[in-house]
């Protein structure tokens, strides 16, 4: 009987130079899901947990929980959740329990599975008129901002790749997300703080006495509660629930210090608490297990913090220090609270190298390398041509070595991405290594690339996917609470240096609404924003606060005002049209893994 490698090697050789539509042998690549993963689901089922005397956390019904404080005077709410449809239904739980109104709102973080479903729970009338408080810290609003404007267009297509947004059902049976249930898609809410404290605030809100205090730690805003009086903390996302905490998230974020977010969990052991209520996952009780909990998730991250500086120190590179460092049984095997259900400790060392030294290794060959095609193109030649680069392929993938055919068939699609033959190999192989997963990020990650090299996410696909995520980080509500400076700002990222290089204007934009002026000086490539507009400015666009979030959303143009009158022009149209004509504000499917 021929081994398996010999079969690949023949089937293959007899096909490939007769067809370019050559596959390997017929294989039904079922879903299936790792069995612990599997398992770990239970753990979200749906459930109204009481803490103590007045606190309550509704757990499984989306992806972030959302707590509950039962105060003298009335209710406060802690976080929102990422679905209003799905909070609705959990404001519906919590009136089984008590009909007090609303007071307070607390965002413990700026994320969208913590802020977007807060119209389940109060109104803007609420919160203008003062009925409501919604509490935060001094930054989220930035942080709100600097996701949905600045890095949006590709956070959203990272992020649906991250969340397996685009996944048949079939891939979705069993799943959890790591840290809850599978998140809603679903156009968000947003009202912004009216009460923000940078470092920490001891205040009484419906005659009950809270602490809050700022810990950076899984988002630079993160913020817990505290209540004294039964010794509950409401511990946010410091505590991240039950998986080991993603230090780097692999949708793309900014560098997580492990060195902050340990200092901050030590600050939440130093409150000795009775209860712990998680933002993710289920509440914890008895002084003894909330200080083991904690104690170990600090231990974890500063265990691959240290170990991992220790091997830099030794002059190691991130693929050398994904396979040093390594959790101690003790740590890796803490389920839930440090399985890799979420985080992974290879990801997270790979972000704490690039965290302290940035992207070179130390190599001069990285300085300046052949473009990715090029050097595909040379190697597939040294190594024989395409046909003997997908006969390795082949053997390595009927051998069970996933990721060694997935790189070899990679070097074929950078040469040809319709080469039929290199994406089925490469498709195959992240099905198995993503079915085989535990981890739900490494997972979704696979499966949708695997769809994406099947042909069953197209850019048109790609670009519907991305536009249903961005209303995630960016929705109407958020873009009403924008300074006109953010929108302003996003101009200077989408200059256009090919229609620019030769361009030297100035545009003001003065909003008499809200009593602010702002120019956009293009100068040959470059823009510099100005608040206020300099002298000597001969063009000018005025209009409303209110108008310019119209245009914003996408529902009016600038252009279209000043036909229409909604915005006075000072200066030639022919030259603003030529200014505006300097930026680029088009948004091209992208593609991850066809490239």
């Amino acid at each position: 009987m021929f081994p398996l490698t010999r079969i690949a090697a023949v089937l293959l050789s007899l096909t490939l130079p007769l067809a370019s539509h050559a596959a390997l042998p017929d294989e039904q690549i079922s879903a299936s899901i790792n069995p612990e993963l599997a398992e770990h689901t239970k753990h979200f089922a749906q459930k109204v947990y009481k803490i103590a005397d007045n606190v309550y956390s509704a757990v499984g019904w989306q992806l972030g929980n959302v707590a509950m404080i039962e105060a003298p005077e009335g209710l406060i709410i802690i976080d929102t959740g990422e679905s209003v449809s799905e909070s609705r239904k959990i404001m519906a739980e919590f009136r089984k329990i008590t009909d007090k109104p609303v007071k307070a709102v607390v965002y413990t973080h700026f994320h969208p599975d913590h802020i977007n479903g807060v119209k389940a729970f109060v109104t803007e009338e609420q919160v203008r008129s003062g009925e409501v408080q919604i509490i935060a810290h001094e930054t989220l609003l930035a942080n709100v901002v600097a996701q949905g404007a600045l890095v949006g267009p590709i956070l959203s297509v990272r992020s649906g790749y991250s969340f397996g947004a685009a996944l048949p059902a079939t891939d979705h049976e069993q799943m959890n997300a790591g840290i809850g249930p599978l998140a809603k898609a679903e156009a968000s809410t947003f009202i912004a703080p009216t009460l923000t404290f940078k470092d920490k605030l001891d205040t009484r809100i419906a005659g009950l006495d809270l602490q809050f205090l700022h810990v950076p730690s899984e988002a630079p805003d993160e913020i817990i509660v505290y209540l004294a009086d039964n010794r509950v903390l409401i511990s946010a996302e410091v505590e991240q629930g039950p998986t080991l905490p993603n230090i780097h998230t692999l949708r793309g974020t900014k560098f997580r210090d492990p060195v902050v977010w340990v200092e901050s969990l030590d600050k939440l052991r130093a409150y000795r608490a009775e209860h712990m209520v998680p933002l993710h996952g289920r509440p914890v009780s008895g002084e003894q297990n909330v200080e083991e909990v904690l104690r170990m998730t600090r231990d974890g991250i500063a265990y691959i913090h240290d170990q991992t500086v220790r091997w830099m120190n030794k002059g190691l590179t991130p693929d050398e220090l994904v396979e040093k460092v390594k959790l101690p049984p003790h740590l890796a095997g803490y389920t839930p609270y440090l399985r890799e259900y979420y985080g992974t400790v290879k990801h997270s060392v790979r972000q704490i190298y690039n965290g302290y030294l940035g992207w070179f290794q130390g190599d001069p060959v990285d300085l300046d390398p052949l473009p990715p095609q090029d050097k595909a193109q040379r190697l597939v030649a040294l190594m024989g041509g395409r046909e003997k680069v997908l006969l390795a392929a082949g053997d390595a993938y009927l051998e069970g070595d996933y990721q060694w055919a997935a790189e070899l068939s990679g070097y074929a699609i950078r040469l040809d991405h319709d080469d039929p033959l290199a994406r089925d190999i490469k498709a195959r192989s992240f099905r198995k290594l993503g079915y085989a997963s535990m981890n739900i990020n490494w997972r979704n990650w696979y499966l949708m690339s695997a769809m994406e090299l099947e042909g069953k996410l197209d850019g048109d696909e790609v670009q519907q996917m991305a536009l249903s995520m961005r209303s995630a980080f960016l929705s109407a509500d958020m873009l009403k609470t924008f300074p006109a400076r953010v929108f302003l700002q996003n101009w200077i990222t989408r200059v256009d240096p090919d229609k620019a290089n030769d361009v030297e204007l100035t545009l003001g934009f003065s909003f008499p609404d809200i009593g602010e002026e702002w120019a956009l000086e293009v100068r040959r490539g470059v823009v510099q924003l100005h608040q206020g507009i300099p002298a000597g400015t001969t063009l000018k666009l005025t209009l409303d606060k209110t108008y310019l979030d119209t245009v914003m959303s996408g529902e009016n143009g600038l252009l279209k005002g000043a036909l229409l009158g909604d915005v006075k022009v000072d200066g030639s149209l022919l030259e603003i049209k030529s200014f505006l004509g300097c930026f680029d504000f088009s948004e091209a499917p992208i593609a991850l893994t066809l490239r």
